[in-house]
């Protein structure tokens, strides 16, 4: 199954939402809102138990969503 999983991140101190700055993503790829503490990816896994522990194993110890598309 395909899951949305979204982590946060540490609070970065040089994040502006009136600002936004576009660039690498700090969990995948590319994305719009480098500097901001959410960020998403997708994962194939056989349960969202296995999606979680998968982004425990990344490092990503705070997830916040995890949603099936």
């Amino acid at each position: 199954m395909r899951y949305l999983v979204t982590i946060k991140l540490p609070r970065n101190r040089d994040h502006d939402p009136r600002n936004k700055k576009s660039g690498p993503c700090p969990v995948s790829g590319y994305c719009t809102d480098v500097t901001g503490e959410h960020h998403s990816y997708l994962t194939v896994a056989p349960s969202e138990a296995d999606a979680r522990e998968e982004a425990r194993a990344r490092g990503f110890s705070h997830v916040t969503r995890i949603e099936l598309v």
